[in-house]
């Protein structure tokens, strides 16, 4: 270890990292083909793009001030949207920094972070950013949790759940009864709703019962722009309030703004294309259910977990690549043999079907 690294945290210093997805260039690099082959179906990225109504409304737009910190036509904007008080909202820069603002909240060294495995990998990368424990509570074998060993894992050190509903890379649904089990011990519960325009299943209901709810969403997947970075979180008055008070002053950029006001004043045609894209899921079901050699589970998402009978994830993984179809892998031993499939378009549907009856 060099002199500079001894002045660092040893925490950090060390940390497992967050891999997210390569680009385009380099994933047909690494494949050995051109970057206009390639199809993207490993982020759960929204394949049809922005709108050009969005894409417009960053024109002209004022570069050289700064953005409103108190987020104020935003947060009114998203308040119309989810039919929740602007004093329950709050944006970020991404759920990511939502999820990080928790953490510096309520999460001292030491102290317990819960979440439940297989899930989204940015609740435990952020906890190991905190020198948290990080406690992630197995799945059953429907991917459902385990709500006794969830209980008898939260103490008086456990600070926040986290659960995804639907949760990536899973797709199914969180149930309200489970939610409420967790949510009456007391720790936050932070329930990830990034996929909610494409189940159209909330717990929104229950803020008003729980304090300790916290909703998270997103506008990088059915909104089309993951590139601009916005989340938002919906909460008690009370969380929120403390939450603006410790987020970075200007943390949404005024292009995002733009691009998320647009994107709400043109919500039903960017909800229609969120439906495009849960019709391609269920294409790719009805294809799979024709295959020999691979199966999923039933998703609410954009996206389906298929677990390969006669592959590794990794084989399927490279077949699926070497003809331009980059899909998703993860590190966890009970996942070895299932990659997560984002919906695509018509076209790009067509090429996957097409490639899994080669493949498997």
């Amino acid at each position: 270890m060099s002199q500079l690294e001894d002045l660092m945290r040893p925490h950090m210093a060390g940390i497992a990292t967050y891999h997210g997805v390569d680009p385009s260039a380099e994933l047909a690099r690494k494949a050995g083909i051109k970057p206009e082959d390639v199809i993207r179906l490993n982020a759960n990225e929204n394949p049809y793009g922005a709108l050009d109504k969005v894409a417009d409304a960053l024109n002209g737009i004022d570069l050289h001030l700064y953005p409103d910190t108190q987020q104020r036509k935003l947060r009114s904007a998203l308040a119309q949207y989810t039919n929740q008080p602007v004093e329950r909202i709050i944006a970020g820069a991404g759920g990511d920094e939502i999820i990080d603002l928790l953490m510096r909240l309520f999460v001292e060294r030491g102290q317990k972070v819960l979440d439940c495995e297989p899930t989204f990998g940015m609740y435990a990368f952020s906890a190991r950013l905190a020198d948290a424990e990080i406690v992630s509570v197995p799945r059953n074998g429907s991917w459902n949790l385990n709500i006794p060993a969830m209980i008898n894992a939260i103490d008086e050190s456990a600070r926040i759940v986290f659960l995804a509903s639907p949760n990536n890379p899973t797709g199914n649904l969180l149930t309200e009864s489970d939610a409420r089990a967790l949510l009456d011990t007391g720790v936050v519960v932070c329930v990830d709703e990034t996929y909610y325009e494409f189940a159209g299943s909330t717990l929104c209901h229950l803020l008003d019962e729980y304090e300790n709810l916290v909703i998270l969403r997103s506008f990088s997947k059915w909104a089309g722009i993951a590139g601009l970075r916005v989340g938002y979180a919906i909460a008690s008055a009370t969380l929120i309030r403390h939450l603006m008070d410790i987020k970075q002053p200007y943390n949404i950029n005024i292009a995002g703004e733009a691009a998320v006001l647009a994107a709400l004043a043109h919500r039903d045609e960017l909800l229609e294309r969120a439906g495009r894209l849960v019709e391609q899921r269920r294409r790719l079901e009805s294809a799979i259910d024709e295959l020999d050699g691979v199966t999923y589970y039933p998703s609410h998402a954009n996206f389906l977990l298929c677990q390969f009978e006669r592959l590794s994830a990794e084989q399927a993984y490279i077949k699926l690549a070497e003809r331009g179809i980059f899909v998703r892998r993860f590190p966890q031993s009970v996942l070895d043999d299932s990659l997560r499939i984002s919906s695509g378009t018509p076209e790009q549907t067509d090429r996957l079907i097409a490639a899994l009856r080669i493949v498997v």
